[in-house]
């Protein structure tokens, strides 16, 4: 599987300094809301039902050509994350149909003009291709920050870092339970 080199901390910076360079005061907002802020929250609960149906054309669609898919959190203590994915090998993910459950949770967007950050929770049951089959699939609670920009007229998902996660059976259920 094809992966990227990780931003480091000063590129990040840059892209978070070029969002405040806008101009714009940042407005955030919750599930619910309308015009642009609303229009995001419905891409990204459109992209969850997608990488669970295995819909690549429509990921591939609403995904910058220079996107990128950090997993798990060790890279926000000074270490490594699981891994990286850059956009083939996310959609080859999807294709792969690893996901049976992308539940979003309580996220917010904050809205920078053309730019827009989500942050939030999703509930996911990994299913791996390659995968032991008498092992069980993972259910893990995952925080998440996400960057989204408007081009042409139409939102592009362009970066997602896991910033809590992946952990294990949120709220106690037991995954083997819900594969029945």
């Amino acid at each position: 599987m094809k992966t990227r080199a990780l931003f480091n901390r000063p590129g990040w910076l840059v892209i978070v300094s070029l969002v405040f360079a806008a101009g714009a005061s940042p407005v955030f907002a919750q599930h619910g809301t309308t015009g642009d802020a609303g229009a995001v929250i419905q891409l990204e609960q459109k992209i969850e039902e997608a990488i669970v149906r295995g819909d690549v054309a429509f990921v591939d669609r609403v995904t910058s050509a220079d996107f990128s898919f950090v997993h798990g959190d060790g890279w926000t203590q000074g270490g490594r994350p699981l891994m990286t994915d850059d956009k083939a090998a996310f959609l080859k993910r999807v294709a792969d149909k690893e996901y049976l459950v992308h539940d979003l949770d309580q996220v917010k967007v904050e809205m920078h003009g053309d730019v827009a950050i989500t942050s939030g929770r999703y509930v996911s049951l990994f299913v791996p291709a390659n995968r032991n089959a008498a092992a069980p699939a993972r259910l893990n609670s995952i925080w998440f920050e996400r960057v989204y920009a408007k081009r042409n007229g139409e939102w592009q998902f362009l970066s997602h870092r896991t910033v809590h996660g992946p952990t294990v059976a949120p709220a106690g259920i037991d995954p083997t339970s819900t594969l029945g």
